[in-house]
């Protein structure tokens, strides 16, 4: 089952570190109850509801990191290139009469 908005609030409220702890609370299966969580009254939450929305967080962690990582890349060439042009500016008015 999909999860409310109240529990999702609550998942993030708690974040996934904590999240992850309180799986290990829960049964082995996917259908599991997992106790601990105060919007779990009125529907538990299960296992793999809980799995699923920290699969949903680690998805989100990783595209933050490839971003991240791409925008270093930029970076690091745009400094390099800089150095390169800095250089050869360099070199270019050591060797002009």
């Amino acid at each position: 089952m999909a999860l409310t908005p109240e529990q999702r609030a609550e998942l993030e409220a708690h974040g996934p570190e904590t999240v992850r702890i309180k799986l290990l609370q829960g049964g082995a299966d996917r259908g599991a109850a997992i106790p601990g969580f105060a919007t779990g009254t009125y529907r538990t939450l299960t296992r793999s509801d809980v799995e699923d929305w920290l699969a949903e967080k680690q998805a989100q962690a990783a595209s933050v990191q490839r971003r991240t990582l791409r925008w270093a890349i930029i970076a690091g060439c745009t400094g390099i290139a800089g150095v390169v042009v800095g250089i050869i500016g360099i070199v270019i008015a050591k060797l002009w009469p």
